[in-house]
């Protein structure tokens, strides 16, 4: 397994252990509140279920579109929350979209979770929020977690780079492997390929033994495309002039990846099941034997999972100099809608304190795979917890601590623009329907995609 050395803001949590990633163990029991409350509704993934906002004054509605997994687990934590009388208000959890404001619920909810195209459309347009740098000075509470593990995406940035948002669901992409297929066709479980030509190697070696789809992928464009570039310090977008941005992804690390990518496509060592998480419940079922996804995959695989699994960094080019570098943090982020009241205020900040504790920090990460805000939180994760060498969290967090990558890829907008995504979505379903090659489809995403680089706006 490849291994970096952490940076010192990393360095304390080589001493927490791991969650459970070589070996399958139940999912963490949930707490007495969560037992005794009504457990939160499964998010729609099309953000059409409408559950009406709190009337109460005494209420404060935080509105998700989260997983199951995930939404159980926030609501575990805001039961605990309400129970511990931080605040004079309770908060509630809905489904709601803010886009769907009527008549019942007029006004935007006070917190809302927001994940890619939710998020950006809720930037579009005139301001909705309130930073949550400023919503925690106004209320006076102590916002002592600014050491977040991981380089922020733009749009969570403020001013003299203060949060505008809370990035609840971090996340960053690693790969996962079948450490019983693995044993089975005389590769060693304990020891994972670390370049991609040594998992060439490994799959060839799958499909010999019988494995009809040795690797799949969740999100093909952000893992093969957005971290593929920053794991080996390619910009995916270069500045402009002032103000400006060009894209930068087809260079030739880009363009070499993809083509190795085609050639597995076309081999059948690499399965493509969709645009976003549909890899994951194939490689949970048996499926597939490899897989490349989002941490937070981690909960639905060690759900699902009747094997035991193994989780390793994102695989590397070792021939490209510099490489490793670092992989992008993303994920759902809390946002607080402009116009609360005093007292709305202080029980939103109250809250965000109360996330930040070190040991709900571990609860959640524990429970959803998203990667601990702080230190302390992953500190807190104990040995009972994660009894293993290879955690999830900690493979993560090895990836986002290692050496600083291009400044450009750093702070490129252009990555979070959803239609920016889109062309990007469609070119990489060009090269999997071989239609076009590997060069073709980033020079084609670089033309078409050049309007959308610069703007915000959603008609771009």
């Amino acid at each position: 397994m490849f291994i970096k050395p952490l940076a010192a803001l990393i360095a304390a949590s080589v001493m927490l252990a791991p969650m459970s990633a070589g070996a399958n163990t139940a999912a963490p029991k949930p707490t007495a509140s969560a037992k005794t409350s009504k457990p939160a509704a499964k998010a729609s993934t099309k953000g059409s279920t409408k559950v009406a906002a709190p009337k109460e004054a005494g209420e404060v509605e935080l509105a998700h579109g989260l997983d199951e997994a995930a939404a159980l687990a926030l609501q575990a934590l805001v039961d605990d929350f309400n129970a511990g009388g931080k605040a004079k208000q309770k908060i509630v959890l809905s489904t709601r979209n803010w886009e769907d404001a009527d008549a019942a619920a007029p006004a935007l909810p006070a917190m809302l979770v927001l994940d890619d195209g939710a998020r950006q459309r809720f930037l579009d347009g005139k301001p909705r929020y309130t930073p949550l740098h400023q919503v925690m000075t106004t209320a006076k509470e102590k916002f002592t977690h600014a050491a977040i593990p991981a380089p922020m995406p733009p749009y969570l940035n403020g001013t003299k780079g203060r949060l505008n948002a809370l990035p609840i669901g971090l996340t960053t992409p690693v790969m996962f492997y079948n450490r019983d297929a693995f044993s089975r066709v005389g590769l060693d479980p304990n020891v994972p390929p670390t370049h991609w030509f040594s998992l060439q190697e490994a799959l060839g070696t799958l499909r010999d033994g019988g494995y009809a789809c040795p690797y799949t992928s969740a999100r093909p464009t952000q893992i093969h495309v957005d971290n593929i570039s920053a794991w080996h310090n390619e910009p995916f977008a270069r500045k402009q002039g002032k103000t400006g941005e060009a894209l930068a992804i087809n260079g030739l690390v880009q363009v070499k990846h993809l083509a190795m990518m085609s050639s597995w496509y076309k081999s059948r060592y690499l399965h493509i099941f969709g645009r976003g998480d549909e890899a994951v419940p194939m490689f949970a079922g048996g499926q597939c034997q490899v897989l490349t996804a989002r941490s937070s995959a981690w909960p639905q695989i060690k759900r699902d999972a009747k094997f035991d699994v193994g989780v390793a960094a994102l695989p590397f080019h070792e021939d490209i100099r510099n490489a490793p570098r670092h992989t992008l943090a993303d994920g759902a982020s809390l946002w607080v809608s402009a116009g609360r009241g005093a007292e709305e205020t202080r029980t939103i900040a109250r809250f965000v304190t109360f996330l930040l504790d070190p040991d709900r920090q571990a609860q959640w990460s524990l429970a959803t795979g998203f990667i601990p805000l702080n230190r302390a939180g992953m500190v807190a994760i104990s040995p009972v917890d994660a009894p293993t060498a290879d955690s999830v969290a900690r493979v993560a967090l090895r990836q986002l601590a290692g050496r600083a990558g291009a400044k450009d890829e750093q702070t490129s907008h252009a990555a979070s623009n959803p239609r920016v995504r889109a062309v990007l979505d469609e070119e990489l379903e060009e090269l999997w329907a071989d239609r076009k090659p590997a060069k073709a489809v980033l020079d084609t995403a670089v033309l078409r995609a050049g309007p959308c680089v610069t703007s915000i706006n959603l008609s771009c």
